[in-house]
């Protein structure tokens, strides 16, 4: 497997019409009746280089995006007018109360340690009946997508991450290092890199947050 390119925010390239997300958003959205306004301010939170932030203000939205540093390992870029620095764990948002229509996130929150703290500050940004949106893996999903462990979201203890790198199973940043250093290092990234709470951790954490909070899987599978 070949490492991805890096991609750096500055100019304005749409991301390839396979990774696109706008008309994703506005399908869960309008089925969930709560359809976004083409005057819409949006905000991506974990906007990397801001690809979808290129893509939501070519679509005509108000949009801008906040992370930690603006890269990417996928295509697409915004100029960095459009994007502003956020830092863990807190994740204050450079933002007023009540600025954002629409929040939302893809592949991002499974990187926040404490999502708790991150949705109490985009519920703070977030208008009354504004619509926040979040997509990213499932702790059950069958290969973990940031280490390629089958399971890696659930069983993350060193025995079974050793036995899979004993396998062969790497990354592409992995290539090389023995079975044991790949072990170490998933285990360091399970505490420090990713996190998979439960629904119910979820719910636990967000129920006073939001008005109403649901799963729209189905949603998105027909958006996909």
């Amino acid at each position: 497997m070949v490492k991805n390119q890096t991609y750096s925010a500055g100019t304005r390239v749409l991301p390839p019409s396979t990774q696109r997300v706008v008309p994703v958003f506005e399908h869960i959205a309008q089925a969930d009746r709560h359809p976004l306004r083409k005057d819409a301010r949006v905000l991506d939170f974990g906007a990397g280089a801001g690809r979808h932030v290129a893509e939501f203000r070519s679509a005509g939205y108000d949009a801008w995006g906040v992370d930690v540093q603006y890269i990417s390992n996928t295509d697409g870029s915004v100029e960095e007018d459009y994007l502003r620095r956020v830092e863990p764990p807190d994740y204050v948002l450079p933002f007023e109360r009540d600025e954002f229509d629409f929040v939302y996130s893809t592949s991002t929150m499974e990187h926040v340690l404490d999502p708790g703290t991150a949705l109490a500050e985009i519920a703070r940004v977030l208008r009354p009946g504004g619509l926040s949106i979040h997509v990213f893996p499932s702790r059950w999903r069958p290969i973990e997508p940031h280490m390629f462990v089958p399971l890696g979201g659930r069983v993350q203890s060193f025995a079974a991450l050793r036995l899979w790198s004993a396998l062969g199973i790497r990354n592409s940043w992995q290539k090389g290092l023995s079975g044991t250093e790949v072990a170490l290092r998933n285990v360091q990234y399970c505490k420090t890199g990713i996190s998979y709470p439960t629904a119910t951790e979820w719910r636990l954490r967000i129920r006073d947050l939001f008005a109403e909070v649901h799963w729209a899987e189905r949603h998105f599978v027909e958006a996909t």
